[in-house]
């Protein structure tokens, strides 16, 4: 088992709603055990910003999956909801990140961990340094890393999901 880092978007629809399903499906019915969420933060459009505001969260649990069947596994959950194809940083209905997944580093075509932009994105930076302020990927630290970018264009919209008690 190892810690899996993944960031939750969406800009279409009751936003905050599929931020909370995404994590519904892969907390509850997926490979993944929860360990923390970030609050939900409401962000300006990044890469292309003629669109609506985002909500972004950050997740982490401990999984047993490969780099291969984490991205077919947060593949299937954005198709559950019912993302779309648009264009590159478009509009979208849900987005599910695999940030890091344990020490592991990927480059595929598929996959590249940890995420590559994840360094220059406060929207990431930001909820990740909320639960994960500590974490060191790749010789640099989130929360200095947050520091550094900084939270203009960001403020928290709501609190931290949590899973069901059943």
């Amino acid at each position: 088992m190892r810690e899996i880092g993944l960031g939750f978007g969406s800009n279409v629809g009751d936003k905050t709603a599929n931020l909370a399903r995404a994590m519904e499906i892969v907390f509850s019915r997926g490979p993944v055990e929860f360990l923390a969420a970030s609050s939900v933060w409401r962000t300006a459009p990044w890469g292309y910003v003629d669109q609506d505001w985002f909500a972004n969260a950050c997740a982490v649990g401990r999984t047993a999956m490969t780099a291969d069947e984490a991205i077919a596994f947060t593949q299937s959950v954005e198709e559950e909801i019912g993302r779309e194809k648009t264009f590159r940083w478009g509009p979208r209905l849900i987005d599910v990140d695999i940030l890091y997944l344990g020490d592991e580093k990927v480059s595929s075509e598929r996959l590249i961990v940890p995420h590559k932009e994840m360094f220059n994105r406060a929207f990431v930076l930001a909820p990740l340094a909320e639960i994960r302020p500590d974490l060191v990927l790749d010789g640099r630290s989130i929360r200095d890393t947050a520091d550094a970018v900084g939270s203009a264009g960001l403020s928290r919209m709501a609190p931290p999901w949590r899973p069901e008690l059943s």
